[in-house]
């Protein structure tokens, strides 16, 4: 999943580091590998962050508890949840992008192969806009306001467990943008 925001990242330059770390291509790659059964994930060779190597971190919305890979540089923002399979993460499994400061966002789906649900959060951890994108779909899905957060979830999640606009999400003091 790319994002594309202002100056910070556009399609051009997610494009270049796509292009320069070889990811650039579709069809003829092969199909993301399965989580083994002792939970660890298996390497994907489409992405350069494996799963594995990234900070994770417990989330709460209402209820409900989720662990969040951070997303907290640039390279990571724009590679986000590409190539992965539904089969490679679980219903309780988010991913979080933070950065420095509150902006409007813009996120999309290249070489993203599932649906996701989004929710852009301001600097509070309130929820702005909670939506579903399509996988593959090009078309930008903006915040709608300045958000400092977005967190990504496996499609459905947000009608199953009645998240919406207006939610705090319970986000650790940790979860800071590097860069």
């Amino acid at each position: 999943m790319i994002m594309k925001m202002g100056i910070t990242m556009t399609c051009v330059g997610a494009l270049l580091l796509m292009s320069a770390c070889g990811m650039t291509s579709k069809a003829q790659d092969p199909p993301a590998e399965n989580i083994p059964a002792n939970g660890k994930h298996a390497h994907n060779s489409r992405r350069l962050f494996q799963l594995d190597t990234l900070q994770l971190v417990k989330i709460k919305i209402d209820k409900h508890t989720f662990f969040c890979w951070v997303m907290d540089t640039t390279p990571k923002r724009s590679e986000g949840m590409m190539f992965l399979q539904n089969k490679d993460f679980k219903d309780n499994d988010s991913m979080i992008f933070v950065f420095d400061r509150a902006q409007e966002l813009g996120f999309w789906m290249q070489n993203t192969l599932v649906d996701l649900d989004i929710a852009y959060c301001d600097p509070n951890g309130r929820i702005i806009r909670a939506v579903t994108m399509k996988a593959l779909d090009e078309t930008s899905v903006p915040s709608r306001g300045l958000a400092k957060y977005a967190i990504e979830f496996r499609a459905g999640t947000f009608k199953k467990l009645g998240i919406r606009p207006g939610m705090k999400v319970e986000i650790p003091s940790t979860v800071q943008a590097k860069e």
